[in-house]
């Protein structure tokens, strides 16, 4: 009499194939792919939110400079008249302000930065945002974050200082004043 059914090879060979298949699909369809993207983003737009709200709190101006791929870091500073001084930072008290997104996010790079030309903004004490020459920004300025080949950009509105995310193609996000 002879059993129908399955060998114990037959049944491991197709675990082993749908294994192979799921970590296939997964890696692909991996919806953590933008988590990073996401993050990085989000930081450098508290960052610049913690810089204009300190320059209309305190009367003084706050600078943030850029200085894209391969460094992707930024720094924050504190302008009193002709001074500027590192900020302190708010997360790490007793700190100065300067943020490695490589060091937090690891592969995520600052592709682009466009303020007047620059790679510096300036939030007077109004919250008007101005150029590293301290003139105020008359078109949009720009910062590009970039992983793993996807890429998010925060635009600053000359005036207001108001702050915007494409994160999809054809518009904004609007993320707050």
């Amino acid at each position: 009499m002879r059993y129908k059914g399955f060998t114990l090879i037959e049944l491991v060979m197709v675990m082993l194939i749908m294994a192979v298949l799921s970590v296939f699909v997964f890696l692909n369809l991996n919806p953590y792919k933008t988590v990073k993207l996401d993050a990085a983003t989000q930081k450098v737009i508290a960052d610049l939110k913690y810089a204009r709200s300190s320059a209309l709190s305190t009367a003084k101006s706050y600078m943030i400079s850029f200085e894209a791929d391969p460094t992707n870091i930024y720094s924050v500073y504190e302008i009193d008249g002709v001074t500027q001084t590192l900020a302190e930072n708010p997360s790490q008290l007793g700190s100065d302000f300067v943020v490695d997104l490589n060091e937090y996010y690891d592969g995520t790079k600052i592709s682009s930065v466009y303020f007047n030309g620059g790679s510096k903004v300036i939030f007077d004490p109004l919250g008007t945002p101005l150029d590293d020459g301290g003139a105020e920004i008359v078109d949009d300025g720009f910062v590009t974050i970039e992983y793993s080949g996807q890429t998010k950009t925060i635009q600053i509105i000359p005036d207001t200082g108001r702050i915007r995310v494409f994160d999809i193609p054809g518009g904004p996000v609007i993320v707050g004043p």
